[in-house]
């Protein structure tokens, strides 16, 4: 994983310094969040900090021949402060910024405020004459009351030498807009993605869209734009390659601009599916030329597209990742917020957005089907368990445990309790001075519910003597029980002076060292008994 996010980032940089006239080396420059809510978690787990960490830490010298790398990070020195961006690592050789990209990385504590604008003025001075490639990871909209985006477009106007790239980190819709207006200024294409993986693929996408084929015979290099839509005039997004005739192919996208040789060329491009394939993809020649960007307008066919809606009790829940098979061999996956193209067939689509939900619909789509398929979650309710000793009320201070058909279904935590699915369960105490089964426990369908459980015990009182019969002072004790194999076991130390609830059976009683030698002693209990027993020291 790490060696194929570095890749991709690498990648972006592979824009030939022909195309832009200047004796300044071009770089590589990257913005990266270090702002608080960069703790939260992408849809895979992960750490959307961890994630970006890895993307710095790939990085590999062999793959910036040419090229010098720079490295910025925001929000992560100090809480709301707008002026908190650094140059951690300032333009250098692949070799020296590397090893100090690697070490900073380590050490990148989240914890301010989003100075996108801010750092992007500085990095403008920071590249100076060069040209190159920006590329801002971010997990959240400008928080510092400017607009990045109006800042951009003043860049575009300038005629900058700097192609800006941005790439959203688990964005919900308003953030994802507002970040995908800073790509929209700067003509790119926005990248969002909800977990590694996906942070890997958009960065791939964003070497595609800068890569250019191999110089031809000295031929100028021009920009070819490709715009297309589908038969409704909506625009898409579409990927595929471009050719001269006796030429090899290389890949050109709607996404930015194409940077090609001079000449005739026979473009072929579809919208690329999750499956991994382009739809029926459509072929037209164009012909390079003359100075500004040649236009090549394309009609292409909409492939079929799916949505997911998760429910739960009647509202709406905000579901989990989708995974598609066929013939039991995944497909393609996308978040529950996409619309994803997908070819025509039948799928079974799943998804677990708990673990009391395991989900699964089938569907089969045809050419010109955009379906939303719907997944219903069973319920569950919020359950709270009190477990007290009978003839005392002394609660035991444990985590439970609910179990079905021989088999443990949930833990309850003792204050929070568990979210879990109505039915009948086994209520088990697992403590072992007072281990306690309670059969039959009745989840209702009650949204929120507790549920106060009477353990039958006996209580115990210990008692320090010293060698002359006084009282001893009150302080640790140990109570061992015998289990059904024969074995003592303890649960954790006890405390003399207090009542000691004890499920009935056979017992020794250990003193602690502390307050002299003691003699084990060793008794029964029964439930409902109230039994006193004295630890008296042996003296010197």
């Amino acid at each position: 994983m790490k060696r194929l996010l570095c890749w991709a980032l690498a990648a972006v940089s592979i824009l030939a310094g022909s195309l832009l006239a200047a004796e300044e080396t071009p770089g590589v420059y990257v913005i990266l969040d270090g702002s608080g809510s960069m703790w939260g978690q992408l849809e895979d787990g992960t750490h959307k900090i961890t994630a970006a960490r890895e993307v710095v830490k790939g990085f590999v010298a062999e793959d910036y021949a040419g090229r010098e790398l720079a490295l910025r990070v925001y929000g992560h020195r100090r809480e709301g402060d707008c002026s908190d961006t650094e140059l951690v690592v300032p333009f250098s050789t692949p070799e020296a910024a590397i090893s100090q990209m690697r070490t900073f990385a380590d050490g990148v504590n989240p914890k301010g405020k989003t100075p996108i604008s801010r750092s992007l003025r500085a990095a403008l001075a920071d590249f100076g004459d060069r040209p190159g490639e920006l590329i801002l990871i971010s997990d959240g909209i400008e928080t510092c009351d400017e607009d990045p985006c109006a800042l951009v477009r003043e860049w575009q106007g300038k005629n900058v030498q700097i192609r800006v790239h941005v790439v959203g980190l688990g964005l919900e819709d308003k953030e994802r807009l507002a970040m995908q207006c800073i790509s929209d200024a700067a003509g790119t294409e926005y990248r969002d993605v909800g977990s590694a993986d996906e942070l890997a693929a958009g960065l791939r996408e964003i070497q595609q869209s800068t890569s250019a084929p191999d110089s031809a015979n000295g031929s100028e290099w021009r920009v070819l734009d490709i715009l297309a839509t589908n038969e409704a005039g909506e625009q898409m997004r579409v990927q595929g390659t471009a050719r001269q005739e006796g030429g090899e192919p290389f890949e050109v996208s709607s996404n930015g601009h194409n940077t090609v040789p001079e000449g005739e060329f026979e473009v072929t491009v579809g919208v690329r599916t999750r499956n991994g394939t382009l739809y029926k993809p459509v072929t037209r020649t164009v012909k390079v030329e003359g100075d500004g960007a040649t236009k090549l307008n394309m009609v292409v066919p909409e492939p079929p597209s799916v949505r997911a809606r998760f429910v739960e009790a009647g509202e709406a829940h905000k579901g989990a990742h989708v995974t598609a098979y066929q013939e039991d061999k995944e497909v393609l996956g996308f978040r529950a917020k996409d619309r994803a193209y997908l070819e025509p067939g039948t799928y079974e689509f799943r998804s677990q957005p708990n673990a009391d939900n395991d989900l699964a619909v089938k569907e089969t789509f045809a050419d010109g089907d955009h379906k939303e398929i719907l997944f219903e979650l069973a319920a569950t309710v919020r359950v709270k368990i009190t477990m007290v000793s009978a003839g005392s009320d002394i609660e035991f201070r444990s985590n439970f445990e609910l179990w079905q058909n021989g088999e443990k279904k949930y833990g309850v935590h003792r204050h929070n309790g568990v979210q879990a699915l109505p039915g009948t369960y086994d209520l088990r105490l697992p403590l072992y001075l007072t281990p306690h089964e309670h059969p039959g426990l009745v989840v209702t369908t009650e949204a929120v519910q507790e549920h106060r459980i009477v353990v039958p015990v006996g209580h115990l009182t210990v008692r320090y003597q010293n060698a002359d019969g006084s009282a001893g002072e009150d302080g640790r004790c140990w109570v061992e029980r015998k289990d059904e194999k024969g074995k003592w076991v303890k649960d954790r130390t006890s405390t003399s002076g207090v009542r000691i609830p004890l499920v009935g059976g056979e017992y020794r009683l250990k003193g602690w060292s502390r307050f002299g030698d003691f003699d084990e002693v060793f008794f029964e209990m029964a439930v409902g008994e109230e039994k006193e027993l004295i630890l008296r020291s042996k003296g010197d």
